[in-house]
């Protein structure tokens, strides 16, 4: 009796952006982004994640643009088998470069 195991996955589904040119190539794709954000009332920063969509970015200002990409999960939240709502779809979070932890390729697999 012979048990296999194998495991599918895509080449690169767990890389990390780390250069402009793949922030331009990922552009329109899902990516897992982890940051910190800063505000008055909290005097350390606050650590925030989701899966997003790069909008633009500006290499002068050294900051993104991002807003809630069209995938499963975030849906999810409209509730099930609904489209983002307008609300979701207008939503953006702008963070400085300096702000990102983490940002890699989404997958809904």
């Amino acid at each position: 009796f012979w048990l296999i195991t194998l495991k599918v996955s895509s080449p690169g589904v767990e890389r990390v952006i780390r250069i402009r040119e793949e922030l331009e190539r990922f552009k329109e794709r899902a990516l897992y982004v982890r940051y910190t954000t800063t505000s008055d009332e909290a005097a350390t920063p606050q650590e925030g994640d989701g899966v997003l969509r790069l909008i633009s970015y500006d290499m002068d200002l050294r900051e993104c643009i991002w807003g809630i990409a069209d995938v499963k999960i975030n849906r999810q939240q409209s509730g099930k088998g609904r489209p983002l709502s307008k609300k979701q779809r207008e939503w953006r979070l702008q963070t400085p470069f300096e702000s990102l932890k983490l940002v890699r390729l989404y997958s809904e697999c």
